[in-house]
């Protein structure tokens, strides 16, 4: 019983202690981070991070005058690590891009002249590339989607691309 009595004074006494540590200094935690991230809204969250990390030590403090100390130290290694997983994400989608860097400028004009040879096939075959290509479907899936046998499908995806050739190379094509 004596027991229980100390843990809820102890948990009382931590509470109590952050929530003062809270009012002397979360506005100083919050510059802090502002400081080193530039960001308004990142700063709150690094700041109020920073002070559930410290409410879990509280007590592990060999002094409650360290305790400030702390808790910039902790908003300063937030911010820290904030800023090696963004270096790490960037770094992986480099690699992921490979070659794909190299900025070429939309051909509008072709898009644009595809999509109205698209739109100049019947139902079934637009439908049918768009499951081949477009979705990546395999002949067995895409063929699932339409509701056809794959030997219809591969009959639609030939049909449909040797009219969009034909389209698109200027023949009129029936």
């Amino acid at each position: 019983m004596v027991r229980v009595a100390e843990d809820a004074a102890g948990q009382a006494g931590r509470v109590d202690g952050l929530e003062a540590l809270y009012h002397r200094h979360a506005s100083d935690a919050v510059r802090l981070a502002y400081l080193l991230t530039g960001d308004a809204s990142l700063a709150q969250d690094v700041a109020h991070e920073a002070f559930v990390r410290v409410g879990r030590k509280l007590f592990g403090l060999r002094s409650p005058d360290h305790a400030r100390a702390y808790l910039y130290r902790t908003t300063v290694n937030l911010c820290h690590g904030r800023f090696r997983r963004m270096r790490t994400e960037r770094s992986a989608i480099e690699r992921l891009r490979g070659d794909a860097t190299v900025a070429y400028p939309p051909d509008v004009a072709g898009r644009d002249e595809l999509w109205r040879a698209l739109l100049q096939l019947p139902l079934r075959q637009r439908s049918a590339l768009f499951f081949r290509y477009y979705e990546d479907l395999s002949e067995v899936q895409a063929a699932d989607a339409l509701g056809c046998s794959i030997g219809a499908l591969k009959s639609l995806v030939n049909r449909g691309l040797k009219e969009l050739r034909a389209q698109l190379e200027g023949e009129d094509h029936d």
